[in-house]
Parts: C-alpha cells; sequence; structure tokens
C-alpha cells in the first residue's frame, strides 16, 4: 500500500492539470462528433430542398395560371360579394336620403317639382353655362323665389326660434347690432338674474333660443347669392339643397333642447353663426408654427379671414351681381358649384373638378361619385356641459354630421359671434371669463352685506347662463348620389392604383405631393349678359 501511495503520489500533486488535459479532450471528441453529424443532416436537407424547388419552377414555368382553378373561382365570388355589399350599402343610404330630401309639393306646385324633383346628381344634369333652352321658366323660378321667403319663418320654428330677417332685403348681412329685438334684449340682460329659475316669477321673454337678425341675413347672403333677383335653374337646385341641410341642424338644435319650454329648461340658448359651403372656414382652429414674431395667445390661430367667417380664397358666396344674375360686373357668370363640396381631405372643389369626377369610371374618382360633402358649421351659445349631447345628435341625425372639429370657446369670444349673434355674446371681466355675479371691487365683511352695513348689490351685469360657452362645431354632410357600380372604377384597380393616399397593391400609405397655394378657381366664363327684371311677388303664389 505504501508503495502505490508513493507511485501514486505525483499524480496527487498534479491531478488539477491532469484532469483538465482529460476535460479539454473529451470536449474535443464530443464537438468533432457533432459537428460531423450536423453537417451531414444539412447537406441532406439542403439538398432535399433545392431538388423540391427545382421541381416547383418546372411546374411553374408550364402552366400560365394557378394549378387549382377552385382558387380562382372562390376569390372571385368573395369579390363579388364585397361589391355587391358595398353597392347594397350606398343603394340603403341613398333610399333613406329619398326620404328626407323631398321637394314639397304642397308648398310648391306639382308643375315646379316636376321640373327640379330628378335633377340628380345636379352637376351631371345642368350644366354650366346653363344654354337658355334648358333653362327653367322664369315664372317656375320666381315662384321658387317667393317660397323660400315664406318657408325660412318655418324652419326656424324647428328650433323653437325666430325668424326676423327680411328675404326681400337684398345685402345687410354684415350688419350686427340687435336686431328686432334691440329693446326687449337690453331688458333681458338687465333682468337675467333676477328673474331666473330661481326668482319670484317663470320667464317668457321671447323664442327659447335666440337668433340675431344680423346672423340671419349673413346666412342668406351665404345660401341664396342670387338675391335680389330671379334664381336661375342651378340656383334652385342649390338653394333646394340648401335649406335640406338648413332644416337639418335646425333640428339637431331642437332634439338637443328637447322638451324645453322655458329658457332656463334649455342647454342651447343662441345661434351665434350657422354657415355652409364656401363660408365655412378651413382654418378655425389652426395652430401655426411658433415664429420670432407671434401674435396673440403664442401663434397665430387661423380663425376666420374677415366678419364673414370665409376661409377660402375668393369667397364666391357673395360675388352676385346687384341683378342677382350670378355675374361680375363684367358680365362674367359665376359658377355656384364652385367651392360648396370638398374632397375626402377638407379642400374645397371646383365644380368643374366634381362634374369631372363625376364623368369619370377612375377609382381614384369614385369618392366623389358615391357623396358629395358639404362642409357645415354652427356656432351656437350654450351649456358646456351639453356638448356632448350636441355631438351625439350630430351623429344620430337623419341627415348625419361627420364631426371633424369642435371649438369651445368663453362666451362672447367666438369670431362668429362677432356678427351680433345671440342676444349679446356676454361681458368679458378682468380674468377673461365671462362677467356677472357681483362685482370684485366690492368689499364684503364676510356677512352678507357690503361697506358700511349695507346689503351687497351687484355692480356689473347679471350672468343669465353662467354655465354657457361659445361652442363652434365643425363637419360634413354628405349628399349622396344614385348608386351605379360603374362609378366605382374596379375595373382600373391595379397595383399602382392609389386611391385617397392608400396603395391598393398592400394597403399601404402613399406620399402624395402637398400643395401650400390654395386651389385657383377656374376663370369665370364669358357670356352675354341678360337683363333680369326682379318680378315682385305674385299674391297666392
Amino acid at each position: 500500500m505504501d508503495k502505490l501511495k508513493t507511485q501514486l503520489a505525483p499524480v496527487l500533486r498534479n491531478w488539477f492539470w491532469i484532469a483538465t488535459s482529460l476535460v479539454l479532450l473529451g470536449s474535443f471528441v464530443m464537438w468533432w462528433l457533432a459537428s460531423g453529424r450536423l453537417v451531414s443532416e444539412y447537406e441532406s436537407a439542403s439538398g432535399k430542398i433545392k431538388t423540391n424547388a427545382s421541381s416547383i419552377t418546372n411546374v411553374s414555368s408550364k402552366l400560365a395560371e394557378h394549378p387549382n382553378p377552385k382558387t380562382h373561382d372562390q376569390m372571385n365570388k368573395l369579390i363579388e360579394g364585397r361589391i355587391q355589399a358595398v353597392i347594397d350599402a350606398w343603394q340603403d343610404v341613398y333610399q333613406r336620403q329619398q326620404e328626407i330630401l323631398v321637394w314639397p309639393v304642397d308648398d310648391l306646385t306639382e308643375e315646379l317639382v316636376r321640373e327640379f324633383r330628378d335633377l340628380r346628381p345636379i352637376e351631371l344634369t345642368v350644366d354650366f353655362p346653363t344654354p337658355p333652352e334648358k333653362e327653367a321658366d322664369t315664372a317656375i323660378t320666381n315662384r321658387y323665389r317667393n317660397y323660400i321667403g315664406k318657408v325660412l319663418p318655418g324652419i326656424a320654428e324647428i328650433a323653437k326660434t325666430k325668424w326676423t330677417a327680411d328675404f326681400e332685403r337684398a345685402g345687410g348681412g354684415m350688419m350686427g347690432g340687435m336686431g328686432d329685438y334691440g329693446g326687449e334684449m337690453d331688458m333681458s340682460a338687465m333682468m337675467g338674474g333676477m328673474m331666473g329659475p330661481g326668482g319670484m316669477m317663470p320667464r317668457d321673454d321671447g323664442p327659447l333660443v335666440n337668433w340675431d337678425t344680423g346672423s340671419q341675413e349673413a346666412l342668406m347672403a351665404d345660401l341664396f347669392p342670387w338675391r335680389p333677383g330671379i334664381p336661375k335653374t342651378l340656383d334652385v337646385l342649390y338653394s333646394q339643397e340648401n335649406l335640406w341641410v338648413l332644416r337639418q341642424l335646425m333640428q339637431i338644435i331642437a332634439n338637443v333642447n328637447g322638451d324645453a319650454s322655458q329658457r332656463f329648461q334649455a342647454k342651447i340658448h343662441a345661434i351665434n353663426r350657422i354657415s355652409m359651403g364656401s363660408s365655412v372656414s378651413a382654418t378655425a382652429g389652426k395652430i401655426s408654427k411658433p415664429t420670432s414674431e407671434l401674435s396673440g395667445y403664442g401663434g397665430e390661430m387661423g380663425g376666420y379671414e374677415g366678419m364673414d367667417g370665409g376661409g377660402y380664397e375668393g369667397d364666391m358666396s357673395s360675388s352676385t351681381g346687384d341683378d342677382g344674375s350670378g355675374m361680375y360686373g363684367t358680365g362674367l357668370a359665376i359658377d355656384p358649384g364652385d367651392n360648396r363640396y370638398v374632397d375626402i381631405d377638407g379642400k374645397p372643389l371646383t365644380a368643374s373638378q366634381l362634374r369631372a369626377a363625376l364623368s369619370s369610371n377612375s377609382p381614384a374618382d369614385a369618392f366623389m361619385a358615391v357623396a358629395k360633402r358639404i362642409p357645415v358649421m354652427m356656432s351656437l351659445k350654450m351649456d358646456q356641459r351639453a356638448v356632448p349631447d350636441l355631438l351625439a345628435m350630430c351623429g344620430s341625425a337623419r341627415l348625419m354630421v361627420e364631426v371633424k372639429q369642435v371649438r369651445v370657446l368663453p362666451a362672447g369670444t367666438s369670431t362668429s359671434a362677432g356678427m351680433g349673434g345671440g342676444y349679446g355674446g356676454g361681458m368679458m371681466d378682468d380674468s377673461g371669463g365671462e362677467g356677472g355675479g357681483y362685482g370684485s371691487d366690492m368689499m364684503d365683511d364676510g356677512s352678507g352685506m357690503g361697506g358700511m352695513g349695507m346689503p351687497a348689490v351687484p355692480t356689473g351685469p347679471v350672468v343669465e347662463f353662467p354655465m354657457d360657452l361659445d361652442v363652434e362645431v365643425y363637419g360634413i354632410i354628405y349628399i349622396y348620389n344614385p348608386p351605379l357600380k360603374d362609378k366605382l372604377g374596379l375595373e382600373e384597380v391595379d397595383k399602382d392604383t392609389v386611391v385617397a393616399g392608400t396603395s391598393m397593391l398592400d394597403g399601404s400609405k402613399v406620399d402624395e405631393p402637398v400643395s401650400t397655394e390654395p386651389e385657383a378657381l377656374p376663370p369665370p366664363v364669358p357670356v352675354a349678359p341678360v337683363p333680369v327684371d326682379v318680378v315682385p311677388p305674385a299674391d297666392g303664389l
């Protein structure tokens, strides 16, 4: 045993190095065996893949189409089903609008309704300039003119407001003022806090919703720019479309107020302004990039370009001649459809662009072939807590308003309210809010008594509705065209087709060049000026 220990002594002294060598040797042997096996499996699998790929290439080169015709048949059925679903949805919304966009036979003659009822879409059925032989008879269009003056008070009554503007009065749309309620309004504002819902007697001092005469005159200049003359065929068609939209906006206001019969029960108390078409500003609420020369509250806020709120170059809403003939003073005709509608990006369209798109079968123009988009704006003085109700009513209206922007501003500060809308816009105190309540400079000892032990008395105007703010809603109303499958341009869709910035190949977004300059209107069409005599309203029409 001692001899064995003596022989193993060197091993015991160098056991670490011996063990390390054995581990390295074993690891090398295992790596060698494993790598050899992996190389063999890799070469075998690679050979099989190459063989299969070669077989697929040989087969595909011999077939012009997919080897399974059932795949094509089923895919075509799916595509046809999707197309039919789109057409059915288009037909459904179009048919529902036919129940809303109705010419009032009871208020108009059957002859007049028959003359205009089937002229849809307007841009495809009536040319501009309209040939004299295709213009409606002056007696018919004059009868429609008289109808508008009679129907506006009834449309205003839907929202429980009162129409006070004179339809026969041309111009004057920029005049603010108190309208026909000047004296009543001043008294209402003066007595607001003492005779409110917590006062000594119920209030019944006018319409549920106030609407200033100046604002109504601005709206008429916007919707009926052909006044004071007699409308032409295109003027009648666009004017009726305006009445349909206006009626829907009044219904939205009525739905928000619900069953309210007194002003203190209402949520919307005043209409500052209503606009549609070319007069709707495209820049309201837009914040520009900061510059070294900041203006206002830290930057240019866009807002309205002028008192009338027109945000587009060359507002066409007030460019008619004094004779209402739709011409400049030089005898150049103005297309009433210019800048009336917008594209899917909210950019105004000229009437010539719209006519070309409606006549086209290109997929890039399909969105205009399906529906025309009318921009609308409502500036209202209302209880700020009811803003969600207003937006909900816009979305659930029969002529749905697709809300694009909402601005909530201190009462009386809306740029639209600068028209004199509402019964006064409220007075601003030093803090920037609407003035009212008790003056801040009063001395109060905490007992509700003013200085010298006298009861505290208000020194400023009392706010009738302290929760009111100016709310501006900008949106789009869709007027659907008759459904036609060919107008979708399905046969022309290919891998290079781009619709609304989206590639039809893979659905990816495609950057389109952005123009910083507003699109110029086409030059007015020169026509021979035709003298138009203003026919006075006939009795019984």
